[in-house]
């Protein structure tokens, strides 16, 4: 009954999908909230309102109009508005005269002015590589959506696709920040060796524990739409895109600090050089490890209080897919990062240290 009831679920919301992609969206500002009197199809909880909204754009803007609105009880389906706040309607045409509805409050602002806080920092406190940081990142989201989400739409294979766009993100974003050096080509080599671990890592573990991908509701969703889309490829690229940050942070971290090191002391020979990028490796590795695996647990702390509540056994838990899943994510990742370090320290000492000191230092 459980799996049915799944089923209808996500077709209800392929319905409200489609609808909504019908449907024309504009904004709107409450007037005022009055309450209405019952309708013939209220529950006993529900309450209807009578929600007076003027319209900033589209072919009614300026234009103030009454939308009957009914909030259920439910915490997350209801849309509770005040006067002054700015919503988000879906508009039908299909009718003799247009029929307005709330869908959500617009939240364009506060989004806005926290990007606009994110920029004005990294750009303050990074100067010029803040801004060349600022334009990679908006690169890598136009890569995202331009290029990965479309190909894997069309049935081609999440993995390849992800881990080849990546790694040739990977490429472009360290020589638009740092340029072409040695220490450019260390930090690729690096980054690139830890995202092929990651994803190859993923796919074995994940292959092996059974993983379908098909455990977020997003991805029931996208099951019953008209795709050819690999899920379990689809997962594993998911994992490899979610390193991907924590890896290009160390590879850069840990070629940038030995570059310095070897212009502190220009007569350090590899194997000293080798061992100080560890060593800085290794401080970096309880941090960006912390950081991949608390972001993964914070992000799923309603079902793990949930599983608390219900006083579910850990070993069940721990063995369901979507839980098995965010576990190989998380440390897949961290491997990849770990694995980073040595392959950067290698490559760095390798390119760094002039020719004639690496033959004088390797047999000692």
């Amino acid at each position: 009954m459980r799996k049915y009831l799944q089923i209808l679920g996500a077709l209800f919301l392929v319905l409200v999908l489609s609808g909504s992609c019908l449907a024309e969206s504009y904004q709107g500002r409450v007037l005022r909230v009055e309450a209405a009197g019952p309708q013939p199809y209220e529950e006993e909880v529900w309450e209807s309102q009578i929600v007076t909204v003027r319209l900033l754009n589209g072919p009614h803007k300026n234009q103030t109009i009454e939308i009957l609105h009914t909030l259920t009880g439910h915490p997350y389906f209801d849309l509770v508005v005040k006067a002054g706040d700015k919503v988000i309607l879906e508009a039908d045409f299909s009718g003799t005269t247009p029929d307005y509805y709330l869908s959500d409050y617009a939240r364009g602002t506060p989004l806005a002015i926290i990007t606009a806080l994110f920029i004005l920092s990294v750009i303050v406190i990074g100067g010029r590589q803040g801004v060349k940081a600022v334009f990679s990142l908006i690169g890598m989201g136009i890569v995202i959506v331009t290029m990965i989400l479309p190909l894997v739409l069309r049935g081609y294979n999440p993995i390849f696709v992800t881990v080849g766009l990546s790694s040739l993100m990977t490429l472009f974003f360290i020589l638009f920040v740092s340029g072409y050096s040695k220490k450019t080509a260390a930090a690729v080599c690096g980054t690139v060796g830890g995202l092929l671990t990651a994803g190859l890592l993923a796919f074995v573990i994940g292959k092996a524990g059974y993983l379908t991908g098909l455990s977020s509701s997003e991805a029931q969703i996208l099951q019953y739409m008209d795709t050819s889309i690999d899920f379990q490829g689809l997962l594993f690229s998911g994992m490899i895109v979610g390193a991907l940050g924590a890896i290009l942070d160390v590879g850069i971290s840990i070629a940038s600090s030995m570059e310095q090191i070897k212009e502190a002391d220009p007569t350090t020979d590899f194997k000293t050089l080798f061992t100080r990028g560890i060593a800085v490796g290794k401080d970096l590795i309880a941090t960006m490890s912390n950081t991949l695996i608390l972001a993964y647990v914070g992000s799923s702390l309603p079902l793990l209080l949930l599983f608390q509540a219900s006083d579910s056994s850990w070993s069940d838990v721990l063995n369901l897919d979507m839980v098995a899943s965010e576990i190989i994510r998380a440390m897949a990742g961290s491997i990849g990062l770990t694995l980073a370090i040595p392959i950067t320290a290698f490559v760095s000492a390798l390119l760094f240290v002039e020719s004639q000191d690496k033959g004088q230092n390797l047999g000692n």
